[in-house]
């Protein structure tokens, strides 16, 4: 039995009723919980930390090469996402310790880490899509100014950009909130719940 068949069964329970689980077995499929969610936020920072990183190399190299200031801008921004993540996750390892044997500890930290998330995702463009949005907007105007004698070309390189980056930004910023709304906060719901079961339990 899993983590998810474990709390419906518990949910399931009509009120006053006293459900009786192993408690070190309950415990160890929490943390293998945990350690699930855990693992598959450090990947996710991995590739987006690390594809920053990289972009950014391209980025500069790109500025270096073609002699263009503006082309630096966008590769900036990929550094600040890539080391807001590096440094975010460091402090995230430091707030929340290694969860000791108790049950509510363990519940509890994973709840301040889906909140965490939840917060991440809320606010994704403020720390992700808006430094990338000023790099490229500058770069495009940049463009737009070398290539204004060009009639016509420079307003619709930037109506190009515009149309594009609207349709690309709202897409990633709807589909971060479907993952808090479908995913995020179910769970940290259902992790209270669990928290204040057991509590009432203990009382």
């Amino acid at each position: 039995m899993n983590f998810d068949e474990l709390q419906k069964k518990w949910q399931s329970q009509p009120s006053g009723f006293k459900l009786r689980i192993d408690a070190d077995a309950f415990l160890k499929e929490v943390q293998r919980n945990k350690e699930s969610f855990e693992s598959s936020i450090f990947w996710r920072d991995v590739r987006e930390a690390g594809g920053s990183l990289v972009l950014s190399v391209f980025f500069f190299h790109q500025s270096i090469k073609l002699s263009s200031w503006s082309l630096s801008l966008p590769g900036a921004a990929c550094v600040f996402v890539g080391v807001f993540m590096i440094v975010d996750r460091l402090i995230q390892k430091k707030k929340y310790p290694k969860a000791n044997d108790s049950l509510v500890n363990c519940i509890e930290i994973s709840s301040a880490q889906v909140q965490h998330q939840i917060w991440l995702l809320k606010n994704v463009f403020w720390w992700y899509l808006l430094p990338f949005a000023l790099g490229i907007a500058i770069f495009w105007v940049d463009v737009a100014w070398r290539v204004r004698n060009a009639p016509g070309t420079g307003v619709r390189s930037i109506a190009g950009w515009f149309v594009g980056l609207i349709v690309l930004y709202t897409g990633i910023y709807y589909l971060n909130q479907w993952t808090v709304r479908k995913y995020l906060i179910p769970r940290k719901q259902e992790l209270e719940q669990l928290r204040n079961s057991l509590q009432n339990d203990n009382a």
